[in-house]
């Protein structure tokens, strides 16, 4: 039985309910989600209850140095048995936040422990939060929340063969262009959260 965290929608959004992206300095989520998490059963009853918002971290890589960002496609793997996510352009790499995790911030603990399960590298460097997502436009949606880091890195990324069939580094022009293609499935977080780390590079 695996447990995730999740916290209560109805409180989560007591004083203020967003859709969208929302930057980081407008709100503290993360803190009262550290303070009011508990955990449950992940199961397709929890996948369609409302009543419970399962968190997740969402992390994109950028080189600041060459002003890129990692862009993959999902492949059927451990975490992705919903078929909605196969062959979907993505920018974030994340996952839930299992019970298991040990130490500190349980948020930033799944946060490095699914870049060390999906990515390769010499090196895993730490994420800055920049943001959240709400989008309430399906059931699927409406139970997640994520958190939205930002990771920069000077090395070669190389996916692992679990969840990502490939993934490479692409320039905001490259970016625009494969987002634009009619023929490209591109996730709706990569979409919400994709102007903000693009204003981020294009600021560097």
């Amino acid at each position: 039985m695996v447990k995730i965290l999740v916290v209560k929608t109805e409180d989560l959004f007591k004083d203020h309910h967003f859709e969208g992206f929302m930057p980081i300095d407008e709100k503290d989520y993360i803190d009262y989600v550290l303070n009011n998490h508990y955990y449950e059963e992940r199961n397709e009853d929890l996948e369609n209850n409302p009543e419970h918002t399962q968190i997740i971290p969402y992390v994109w890589i950028i080189n600041p140095l060459l002003k890129k960002v990692f862009i993959y496609q999902r492949s059927l793997g451990k975490d992705y048995q919903e078929t909605r996510h196969i062959n979907k352009y993505s920018g974030g790499v994340g996952g839930h936040v299992d019970e298991e995790e040990h130490g500190g911030d349980p948020i930033v603990h799944a946060m490095n422990r699914e870049l060390k399960e999906e990515l390769i590298m010499n090196e895993y460097p730490d994420a800055k939060f920049i943001g959240y997502i709400n989008d309430d436009s399906d059931m699927y949606n409406k139970v997640h929340f994520a958190v939205v880091g930002l990771a920069e890195t000077h090395e070669d990324v190389q996916p692992t063969d679990d969840g990502i069939k490939s993934g490479s580094f692409y320039s905001v022009e490259e970016i625009e262009q494969l987002f634009e293609d009619p023929n490209s499935e591109v996730e709706t977080w990569t979409k919400l959260s994709w102007p903000h780390v693009k204003k981020h590079i294009q600021n560097l």
